[in-house]
Parts: structure tokens; C-alpha cells; sequence
């Protein structure tokens, strides 16, 4: 199983996996968000559950 990497923008990476054998625990594509670092990486079957956590996680690290 190989991630694929998207750019969403500059740093920040929307990597999806397609896991048909049920690997991660649930057979389908699973999402992940990271900007580089591996700290607090989250995987969803949802994209926008995945954006949506970054987001949360970054806001929180900002003091936002």
C-alpha cells in the first residue's frame, strides 16, 4: 500500500490511500492531512473530516 500525495497548498499535503484488503481495519480510501510533520497525524475514510481536524489542530498549536 502506497500513500498518493495532493498538494492542497504550500506545506500542506492531503495524502489518500486505497485500501481494498481492509489493512487499516475497514476496506476503502482513507485520508490523511500533514504539513510536514508527523505529530498528531490522524487517518479518516472521510476528506473532509481529515481537512477539517488539520484545521482544528492547527488553530489550537496557533493559540487561535
Amino acid at each position: 500500500m502506497k500513500w498518493t500525495v495532493e498538494f492542497v497548498r504550500a506545506g500542506i499535503r492531503l495524502e489518500s490511500l486505497s485500501d481494498d484488503r481492509g489493512t487499516l481495519g475497514t476496506p476503502g480510501m482513507w485520508y490523511r492531512v500533514s504539513d510536514g510533520t508527523e505529530r498528531g497525524l490522524t487517518t479518516t475514510r472521510n476528506r473532509g473530516d481529515a481537512l477539517r481536524r488539520f484545521q482544528r489542530r492547527v488553530l489550537r498549536a496557533s493559540g487561535a
